[in-house]
């Protein structure tokens, strides 16, 4: 099935803005770019096919080797992972490294060695630990990142992370130094604790991923430049965090740089229940890097959304250009949005009317390594006034699941899912549960919530994000035909309780380019028309990297 972004019917508006930003450019008027040149016409727009993966499976994540061949992986029934040599038309199953998954991850070196991260598996006695598992054989044998706490005792206590907090929402990333070999490379797992202070922690391994050292604390070990923001950072934190990702620059001005990114409420949130419920807004968007394998680390802001404009959605998506310049990808409500009239609004029943309570999609990236967001000028020195929205409009919709990919500097491909329908919100800015299921009273739900959400994936590129945001310019459109999921989709994590809430989609996409093409793969779940894991491969349009690949040409 091929399919090319397209305005629908849903989104006339939009339409006709697309249409005039096009026809000025083709006539000489472009709007003015910053510099005082003219805005280039947008480009070619993206095409997409359809394929399954495999059985169904929740929260997928997607990683390319250097070759090109696609990994797929889903913690439903353990960590099932699946291969694909042909652009991602065909998959195969790979071994299951554990059998047993609570949140899953997958991840290559420059080797092409393939990694997975896991959560709650069946090596370690005690509960809610993190584990990293390594193959070389691209996935038919797995090595297991053992921790030096259970070789010294000779029995697996603690798994690969060994913490006295538990772990919840694990990331792992692996990088080759420079003469090295995989045997020698560098591999995190990141992650937050459970039941403990809420912070960021770290587990570091310099031999490939055969031995992992001790649980790090991210904001408790820092540079002497990371001193001025982590005062914020902690506050911020010490609540809520969701983590967002790790990553380490492969190349490009800092090569080995360390990344992790999460987000996080503020201190007031303390009373609405510290990283359990997911009551608050989890409007403030963090890095910290480390230019010293994970020994000391300095934090940055790089946007905040503003109190009751929630990110969590649930997650935000975090990745890495090909220079190391970090980004992130999330839906939230727009600056203008007044966390406390759209809840009246939605307990009148009236919020589908004012469009100012719609998610929308945005990026927020720094071309400097970290250290600058989008041009500066927000509440943190460095950190964005403004970030890029994906899909401006002043219709009715609600965006969740951001994924990203980013290529060469200022070029990304995004995706996200939509619904023609303001999910109902409460004072907090917090989805009320169940609100995308339809009014009730027979399902339980109020008589005043919105229609049944029809829930479809959508995608978008933007190759000129080295302009100021609001100069930039996106193609978007919807990539599945028909929806891939209807009724709720739920943010509050464990406490999204059945039937009012929906969790079948879990928490999120995932999305990569493959180097030798420079085109998108996106990893989703549909439990409507196909009940299948799948992905939406780009198979024409503008890459976003220069291809590597046989003919070296965007097709």
């Amino acid at each position: 099935m091929l399919v090319h972004l397209r305005w629908t019917r849903d989104v006339a508006v939009v339409t006709v803005a697309f249409v005039s930003i096009a026809v000025l450019a083709a006539a000489g008027a472009a709007p003015a770019a910053p510099g005082g040149g003219k805005k280039p016409p947008p480009a070619t727009t993206p095409s997409y096919s359809l394929a399954d993966v495999g059985a169904y499976g929740g929260e997928p994540t997607i990683a390319t080797n250097t070759k090109g061949e696609l990994y797929d992986t889903t913690p439903s029934g353990g960590t099932l992972l699946y291969k694909s040599t042909d652009q991602g038309t065909t998959w195969s199953q790979a071994t299951t490294a554990d059998p047993s998954s609570g949140d899953d991850c997958v991840f290559t070196d420059q080797s092409n060695a393939v990694y997975e991260c896991n959560l709650a598996g069946s090596e370690s006695t005690a509960p809610l630990q993190a584990d990293i598992w390594k193959s070389i054989d691209d996935g038919q044998s797995w090595m297991y990142g053992n921790n030096n706490v259970n070789l010294a005792v000779s029995t697996n206590l603690c798994g690969t992370s060994c913490s006295p907090f538990g772990v919840d929402r694990q990331w792992g990333a692996a990088n080759i130094p420079a003469g090295g070999s995989t045997k020698t490379a560098t591999v995190i797992l990141m992650y937050h604790d459970f039941y403990g202070p809420s912070q960021i922690w770290v587990n570091v391994s310099t031999d490939g991923g055969k031995t992992f050292g001790p649980p790090e604390n991210v904001l408790a070990n820092l540079t002497a430049a990371g001193a001025d923001q982590a005062v914020v950072a902690q506050a911020d934190s010490a609540c809520s965090t969701v983590p967002a990702g790790v990553a380490i620059a492969k190349s490009g001005p800092h090569p080995g740089r360390i990344f992790v990114a999460w987000i996080a409420s503020d201190p007031e949130s303390a009373v609405t229940g510290c990283n359990v419920t997911m009551a608050d807004a989890f409007h403030n968007l963090f890095i910290a890097s480390s230019d010293d394998g994970g020994a000391t680390w300095t934090p940055r802001l790089a946007y905040d959304a503003g109190v009751g404009h929630d990110a969590s959605t649930p997650f935000v998506a975090f990745t890495l250009d090909n220079q190391g310049n970090p980004y992130f990808g999330f839906t939230t409500p727009g600056p203008s949005d007044n966390p406390a009239v759209c809840a009246a609004e939605s307990t009148a029943g009236t919020v589908q009317s004012d469009p100012t309570c719609a998610y929308h999609m945005w990026v927020a990236w720094s071309p400097d390594g970290g250290t600058t967001w989008d041009g500066g000028g927000g509440t943190l020195p460095g950190s964005a006034a403004k970030a890029y929205e994906v899909d401006p409009s002043a219709s009715a919709q609600t965006d969740l699941f951001p994924t990203i990919a980013a290529g060469d500097p200022g070029k990304v491909d995004v995706s996200w899912l939509r619904t023609n329908e303001i999910e109902p919100t409460d004072a907090l800015g917090k989805f009320d549960p169940g609100g995308c299921g339809g009014p009730g009273p027979t399902n339980g739900n109020p008589t005043f919530y919105p229609p049944l959400c029809n829930w479809n994936l959508y995608a978008g590129q933007s190759l000129d994000l080295t302009a100021a945001p609001g100069g930039e310019t996106w193609t978007t459109g919807a990539v599945t035909p028909t929806p891939m999921h209807v009724g709720d989709i739920c943010n509050l994590g464990i406490f999204c309780i059945a039937p009012a809430s929906n969790r079948n989609l879990l928490d999120f996409n995932s999305e990569t380019v493959d180097p030798t093409t420079g085109l998108a793969h996106i990893a989703y779940a549909d439990d409507n028309t196909v009940n299948k894991l799948r992905v939406a491969n780009q198979t024409s349009g503008p890459g976003i990297v220069a291809p590597t690949g046989p003919g070296k040409k965007h097709p």
